[in-house]
């Protein structure tokens, strides 16, 4: 196998293989967004839970007072 020959498969196999390190390397910091999302998601939903039980605690005692 002449260099040429060796050239024209290494450049491409070099070149898809640093794409898809890339493209890895991309996926696994949006998976990572992605899990801190989750669990603010999580956070704004139990935030949001308790808000939902106060208001309803305020409202109850206002509406039997009147």
């Amino acid at each position: 196998m002449t260099g040429e020959m060796l050239a024209m498969w290494l450049i491409p196999v070099i070149t898809v293989g640093t794409l898809v390190w890339r493209l890895s390397a991309k996926l696994t910091t949006m998976d990572a967004k992605l899990d801190r999302l989750e669990q603010e998601n999580r956070r704004l939903r139990a935030d949001l839970a308790a808000l939902e039980r106060l208001l309803s605690l305020f409202f109850d005692r206002t509406a039997n007072k009147g």
